[in-house]
């Protein structure tokens, strides 16, 4: 008897020992609560998402409303077939678009998609605000073109998927200018200075010599890419120019419908427009002409491209890269461009020979050869000297001003 009560004494001893060794080994029932993601430290490998099925994801994009109606579409196609839940926030600018995404992202108060511009990608992924989609999936759809691919990856890792492309192109009247002795588009320093000093010998009427969208620096960069030069290389001449002529310039911060009938009735020499823009308004009485043919390098400069990304706090990133492997497969891109006129950003599509892209203005080859690929590490310089070529472009910097600042971002 004295036996059997030390057994029921060491085992009530034992069973004490084993609670007071373990006292935080709890059961955690709740699958759906995850700490809030913080910016990635890039020397490691990022996480392969949260446990479980995500069934709905947020994403802001930042499109016209003709676009976002296609996006829509599109994304509804998408939800119908996967069951997943898709809520499309749109901000109509893209000044304000920008700025909301960079305060989203900086707050940690983001979607689980963002629509970025593709010169923005590098920056935010290096500091941290981006997830790199490749580590969930391969690279949704076929192969990007070659001149895209330097602006998704860094460190080892894709960190966008690039929707479209949109080019920017001169646009005149052939008979317009034909009266100021040109037979097209100015294609050098020297024609746009011969240009100019005959607009300045007509006091007679209001003449403007180029219209342009301040909204984003493309327009410019075309311009100068038209000069033999581009926004990474203006040369003073080249800033001297833009400061001697640009009380002669129509300068918007929207579309503006106005410009198409100024270039009919002689009022304005030449406008620097998006491609998708000259699909839409251009007519037989108009010419275009592509001024990255020219230059043969550095064509991206003149080239507006809109990515998704995935935000550091994205809380579905594996059901966040199948919607984006569906909006940006080739049947949608093929959609995309007949409903919209941005070209789009699959190699394949170019060696397609599809109707839609043979008939461009330009040979579409451009795109898809490395030497046309922008320098990986080009980013931030371009960001720096977007920023002072337009305070230039809208007076808010004289030439010498331009040259100190763009010296300074060195």
């Amino acid at each position: 008897m004295l036996r059997r009560k030390n057994y029921w004494l060491l085992f009530a001893v034992l069973l004490l020992s084993l609670t007071s060794l373990s006292p935080s080994m709890e059961l955690d029932t709740d699958e759906g609560s995850y700490p809030p993601r913080q910016p990635l430290d890039q020397s490691e490998r990022p996480p392969s998402g949260e446990l479980g099925d995500e069934q709905s994801l947020t994403i802001r994009v930042s499109l016209s409303s003709l676009e976002f109606g296609v996006l829509q579409r599109i994304s509804n196609n998408y939800s119908l077939s996967s069951g997943v839940s898709v809520q499309l926030t749109n901000v109509d600018t893209e000044e304000d678009g920008a700025s909301q995404v960079r305060e989203e992202l900086t707050v940690g108060d983001s979607p689980d998609i963002v629509m970025l511009d593709g010169h923005s990608i590098f920056d935010l992924a290096s500091r941290g605000y981006l997830l790199p989609v490749d580590i969930y999936q391969s690279v949704p759809g076929s192969t990007p073109l070659t001149m895209l691919i330097p602006q998704m990856q860094w460190n080892g890792y894709d960190w966008g998927v690039p929707l479209d492309i949109d080019p920017y192109v001169l646009v005149y009247s052939p008979q317009r200018l034909a009266e100021w002795g040109l037979s097209g588009a100015p294609s050098s320093l020297e024609e746009w200075n011969g240009l100019l000093g005959r607009l300045n010998g007509d006091e007679t009427k209001e003449h403007y010599l180029l219209a342009m969208d301040t909204r984003n620096p493309y327009g410019y960069a075309a311009v100068l890419q038209s000069m033999g030069g581009g926004l990474l290389s203006m040369s003073e001449a080249q800033a001297a120019w833009t400061e001697a002529a640009r009380g002669y310039f129509y300068l918007t911060s929207r579309f503006n419908q106005d410009i198409w009938d100024m270039l009919q009735d002689g009022k304005l020499a030449v406008a620097v427009v998006p491609l998708s823009e000259w699909r839409k308004y251009g007519n037989s009485t108009l010419a275009v002409q592509a001024p990255l043919e020219q230059t043969g390098h550095n064509i991206y400069e003149a080239i507006q491209s809109r990515f998704f990304a995935l935000p550091a706090q994205s809380g579905s990133p594996e059901a966040a890269v199948k919607w984006l492997a569906y909006v940006t497969s080739s049947s949608a891109q093929l959609e995309w461009l007949e409903n919209t006129d941005h070209l789009p950003a699959l190699d394949e599509l170019y060696r397609s020979g599809l109707p839609e892209i043979s008939r461009l203005p330009f040979d579409s080859g451009l795109f898809l050869t490395d030497d046309n690929a922008p320098e990986s590490d080009s980013e931030g310089e371009w960001s720096r000297k977007a920023e002072a070529a337009m305070l230039l472009l809208t007076g808010k910097l004289d030439a010498a001003g331009y040259q100190a600042a763009a010296a300074a971002s060195e």
